[in-house]
């Protein structure tokens, strides 16, 4: 088969030049001409013979306008039905997903609207009873630390009150320096309980201003820490926590590096951080990703010298996750350590 080119059969027809080739004749200009298709056909018949047929097929034509106009309707109504079903699936899991992210930001009383296709309602369904049952844990939980702390702190203001009563200097101030122990580690326990469950609203907050006055007041108190804050770096948080969070970070850099300079600036992907750096001796690699765990002490000689519990770090990372964020600890080269609290921007 091949395409070829060549006068119209009326043309043709009218002219008694059906049966002459369709090549127009020369000269003629008149002569219309049409796209055909050839087909030619070949048998052997055998003994050297041969049987052959050529035959001209109407070329492709344009399809009629009702077929594209048809066509068009089609598109449009197919396209119109897929973005209802897909509005109709697509909301519903969106409002899933946002009531997902904020519960697990530390968001209490969280519900997802329950609508859409029949999965759909029944995932948000599940995950509203999900969501009330960590309510009323964490409700429970909050409610058994502050009875906790009551209990506690009434046996050891007893304790402390007999040990202020020893005769014996050095054996009281041996009492009293355990009692301030148990004292400190019931506090930063009950801080890493309620880290992140703050009743505290949130609010767009500068973290470079948190970060100078926290210096400033670092520095009153005798601990070694600057902020190299020039630019203002607004993110939404609740502010007391970040600055518990921030001064934790900073005390630590005082203890174990000597001092810390706490930057504060906004990443390429737009988060909100804030970097504490010191020019200390690091952590060896291979507890980086321990340094967090509560009651964990890189270098437990250390951690006596300063009197730490080891929660320190523990209640800055659950601060940052309750936030959405997250708390990363690294090396500095050639010397130091680092740690980087960012927060969604």
């Amino acid at each position: 088969t091949r395409t070829v080119e060549g006068p119209s059969r009326r043309w043709r027809r009218e002219r008694g030049a059906i049966d002459t080739p369709a090549e127009p004749p020369r000269g003629r200009d008149d002569a219309p001409i049409v796209r055909s298709t050839e087909v030619l056909v070949s048998v052997d018949l055998g003994d050297a013979q041969w049987l052959n047929a050529r035959a001209r097929l109407p070329g492709p034509r344009p399809a009629p306008l009702s077929a594209l106009a048809g066509a068009l309707v089609t598109v449009l109504i197919v396209g119109i039905g897929a973005t209802l079903v897909s509005r109709q699936i697509g909301r519903p899991l969106a409002d899933l997903a946002a009531a997902a992210q904020a519960l697990g930001s530390g968001q209490t009383n969280v519900t997802a609207p329950v609508s859409g296709p029949a999965d759909v309602r029944r995932a948000s369904t599940a995950f509203n009873a999900m969501a009330d049952r960590l309510g009323r844990q964490l409700s429970r939980q909050r409610q058994m630390l502050w009875a906790l702390s009551h209990d506690l702190r009434t046996p050891i203001t007893a304790i402390r009150l007999r040990a202020e009563l020893v005769d014996d200097d050095a054996t009281r101030q041996r009492l009293l320096a355990s009692v301030e122990e148990m004292e400190r580690l019931t506090e930063q326990a009950l801080s890493l309980a309620r880290a992140g469950a703050s009743e505290e609203a949130r609010a767009q907050v500068d973290l470079a201003e948190i970060a100078r006055t926290l210096c400033g007041e670092l520095q009153d108190m005798g601990v070694n820490a600057e902020a190299d804050a020039p630019a203002a770096v607004i993110a939404e948080c609740r502010p007391s926590e970040i600055a518990r969070a921030l001064r934790n970070l900073a005390e630590n850099a005082a203890k174990y590096g000597g001092g810390g300079v706490m930057r504060v600036y906004r990443a390429e992907n737009g988060d909100a951080v804030v970097e504490v750096n010191d020019d200390g001796p690091g952590v060896p690699a291979d507890l980086l990703a321990r340094l967090a765990a509560p009651f964990f002490r890189a270098d437990e000689a250390r951690s006596g010298a300063t009197n730490g519990a080891g929660l320190g770090l523990a209640i800055a990372q659950a601060i940052a996750e309750a936030h959405g964020g997250r708390l990363e600890f690294s090396n500095r080269t050639p010397r130091g350590f680092s740690a980087k609290l960012s927060l969604p921007g």
